[in-house]
């Protein structure tokens, strides 16, 4: 379309009736929808229509212009019908414009179809635009048909290679939905009529008939007597109508030369009266498709483009009415459909181990599997090898797990194969493996009932160093469990308390060697004893008041401890897990931590936290205290005195491995707050600067605050390719 020369070629102006028209018209008072009382023309726009080298031009004239005297148009707009293309000429900006007519800038909006169109002009512009509406409609309702083709267009290019994948995707098997109802969903039910007859009855929801039932309680917990699945039993005059929990199923099926994973969100709703009959809701939230070199796709069930549902291309994130999206927090380890297994097992997932896990674990992410076996390819052969609970252990990077390169596995475990043997028969996880590592290096043999009572307590070697030179492990874990019957606190706990009571005792100068007082009869009691003598009272007074300031700083400190918590033979790095643990470092190296709220008010904020840096060999004793970023970055590292010793520079390396590692465990969220945490250092620094602000006690007297700070920094890589400060990408380590 040649606007620009249709545009000078043929100029068009009001006639000499419109502008009569609009010299007669006057405006009015209406009464809005809404009650407010304005002033409205009864018309206020007029149109003129014409072809012109078979384009369609529609000029448009505001009453407002032309009661001035102007007759020359507000807007022209020129239409093609061969390709459906239009423009808009903006008389006022001198622009041309691609909007439809409903967006452009008119005087009155609200009013734009109170317009005239001499009959001809509607006749011409009808027809030209094979239209039923007459006048500015007409002219609109093509505009919007035109765009909702070219949006389905853009949208059906975005579509189709997707739709062509899916139709790829195979249909359900025919026993899914019983399947679903049996094994999927976890939730069994009796429900019985209240009786006082001794001999009762009540329908099983897993039987599907009624079973005989021995004083059964509302909602109490129970095991069926004939199928011996765990109920909860309802009685039906309490019980109104209530659904499961929403549980997760998967389904893996080939899917031409890949395998899709396809996740259903599950659940039972029981209608009351009708607990015979539930109804089973089935909904495929997403599907995965892995290539042979198990390369994923990911798609998810949504709102596409805010228009219909369909399957969509990408990340699934989901919608909620207070108009905010979020991740959902269900538990996605769910059960996995077994029947097709067998053949996937043979092909498409033979050099996974998925199948192998699946047919030995109740719930399963399949997705989470596939994921860290890129990373970690030697799950297959723990699969295989019939580790499973190692492999759940390892999942998702909770736990990690160093295996050495060997052609015999157990060997390469640390182990020899008789412990391999006990390792798969026990189903061990990774903390009994720890264990049977320990027993090698040791030469000891242990009960396997002890070493799995040490999994189910969460009790590793490194977690008894402090003991273990002491006493025996049999013994050890005789005294504990005579402790918690004492003292009702769980073992991992007490573990804590003993370790710390130890700690104490040392810096009382108590024989810690002697039997009594490593292991005394009342650990507990013994332990709030020697707090006291350490000036234990005053502590904890301080730490409520910092409390009181900052409420959150326990849960923060917890929350970030498997995150950051790291070590080697060496060094460890050690997170506080209460608000005591720092005051207590702060004053046994005699530097500022207890003496100022600065540091609690940063981590609040999740500014930096506070961790500690040990000695593998004697984590009990603190060593160095480090300031770091939620990204890694060390601020601060000081020792007795507040200082930083010779020592630390044998450290270094150990820190920058430290950074290294962290960084895999890392959020969005993580590096969010990172970005932030080094806007606010860069503030500070900058006031500090400004203010010259020096040190005036101690080895550095005399210095500035902001040198001494940026000496002391070590700025961690961030794992997305940049460091956070400055976009560097290399390693800098302050001196």
């Amino acid at each position: 379309m040649k606007k620009e020369y249709l545009r000078k070629t043929y100029q068009t102006v009001a006639t000499d009736e419109m502008m009569k028209m609009a010299e007669n018209d006057h405006l009015v008072k209406e009464k809005t929808w809404y009650g407010a009382v304005v002033e409205n023309y009864k018309t206020d726009i007029y149109m003129r229509c014409q072809v012109i080298e078979g384009i369609l031009k529609v000029s448009f004239f505001q009453t407002h212009d032309m009661r001035l005297g102007s007759n020359k148009p507000a807007y022209e707009l020129y239409i093609d019908k061969d390709t459906g293309r239009f423009f808009t000429w903006d008389t006022a900006c001198g622009k041309w414009k691609t909007a439809i007519l409903d967006h452009m800038d008119w005087i009155f909006y609200d009013r734009i179809s109170r317009s005239y169109m001499a009959p001809e002009d509607n006749l011409l512009m009808k027809q030209y635009l094979d239209v039923a509406e007459d006048g500015y409609n007409g002219i609109s309702n093509y505009q919007n048909d035109v765009r909702e083709r070219q949006l389905k267009e853009r949208h059906r290019r975005e579509t189709e290679p997707w739709d062509f994948v899916m139709s790829r995707v195979p249909a359900l098997p025919k026993d899914w939905e019983r399947w679903v109802d049996k094994q999927a969903i976890h939730y069994n039910y009796i429900f019985y009529d209240y009786s006082r007859k001794k001999i009762q009855t009540g329908y099983c929801s897993w039987c599907e008939k009624e079973v005989p039932i021995k004083k059964p309680k509302h909602n109490k917990m129970g095991k069926c007597p004939c199928c011996r699945h765990t109920i909860q039993y309802k009685a039906k005059g309490r019980t109104g109508r209530f659904e499961t929990a929403a549980e997760t199923a998967y389904l893996l099926q080939p899917c031409g030369d890949d395998v899709v994973l396809r996740q259903f969100k599950v659940l039972r709703h029981y209608a009351k009266g009708g607990y015979e009959t539930p109804k089973l809701y089935i909904f495929e939230e997403r599907r995965v498709i892995y290539n042979s070199a198990m390369e994923s796709s990911r798609f998810y069930y949504g709102l596409y483009k805010n228009s219909y549902s369909r399957w969509i291309k990408g990340e699934w994130v989901s919608y909620n009415p207070y108009r905010t999206y979020y991740y959902d927090n269900r538990d996605y380890e769910g059960a996995v459909y077994r029947r097709n297994l067998l053949y996937l097992a043979r092909t498409k997932l033979s050099r996974t181990g998925l199948s192998e896990l699946i047919r030995q674990l109740d719930r399963l992410d399949p997705e989470v599997y596939l994921e860290t076996l890129r990373e970690k390819p030697y799950l297959e052969q723990l699969a295989k090898a019939g580790l499973v609970m190692v492999v759940k252990d390892i999942l998702g990077g909770r736990r990690e797990l160093e295996i050495d390169s060997s052609h015999d596995f157990a060997k390469a475990l640390g182990i020899d194969k008789n412990q391999l043997r006990r390792l798969r028969k026990n189903k061990g996880g990774v903390q009994y493996l720890a264990w049977l590592k320990y027993e090698k290096q040791n030469k000891k043999n242990y009960p396997d009932q002890m070493l799995k009572q040490l999994e189910q307590w969460q009790a590793e070697p490194s977690d008894l160093g402090f003991i273990l030179k002491k006493m025996s492990l049999v013994r050890i874990c005789n005294y504990l469990k005579k402790q918690s019957a004492l003292s009702g606190r769980p073992v991992k706990e007490l573990i804590s308390t003993w370790r710390d009571y130890l700690f104490m005792a040392s810096r009382l100068k108590a024989d810690t060697e002697a039997e009594l007082v490593f292991k005394p009869k009342d650990l507990v009691a013994k332990h709030d004893e020697t707090v006291s003598l350490c000036g234990g009272e005053e502590i904890v007074k301080q730490a409520e008041e910092i409390l009181e300031h900052y409420p959150d700083i326990d849960s923060i400190c917890r929350s970030i401890q498997e995150k950051y918590e790291y070590g080697d033979k060496q060094y460890t790095i050690i997170v506080p897990k209460t608000v005591e643990d720092i005051l207590v470092e702060g004053a046994v190296l005699g530097h500022c931590l207890d003496r100022t709220d600065i540091y609690f008010g940063r981590i609040q904020r999740r500014e930096s936290f506070i961790v500690f840096l040990r000695k593998t060999e004697a984590l009990d004793c603190p060593y160095y205290t480090l300031e770091i970023e939620p990204d890694g970055t060390a601020r601060q590292k000081r020792t007795t005195g507040d200082k930083q010793n010779a020592d630390f520079n044998k450290a270094k390396r150990f820190i920058m491995k430290w950074q290294r590692e962290i960084q895999k465990r890392l959020t969005e969220e993580d590096f969010i707050l990172a970005k932030e945490s080094v806007r606010l250092r860069k503030k500070e620094f900058k006031e500090l600067r400004e203010t010259k602000a020096k040190i005036w006690h101690g080895h550095l007297a005399g210095k500035l605050l902001v040198d001494v700070l940026e000496a002391d920094l070590m700025e961690a890589v961030s794992s997305m390719g940049e460091e956070w400060e400055g976009g560097k990408t290399d390693l800098s380590v302050a001196a």
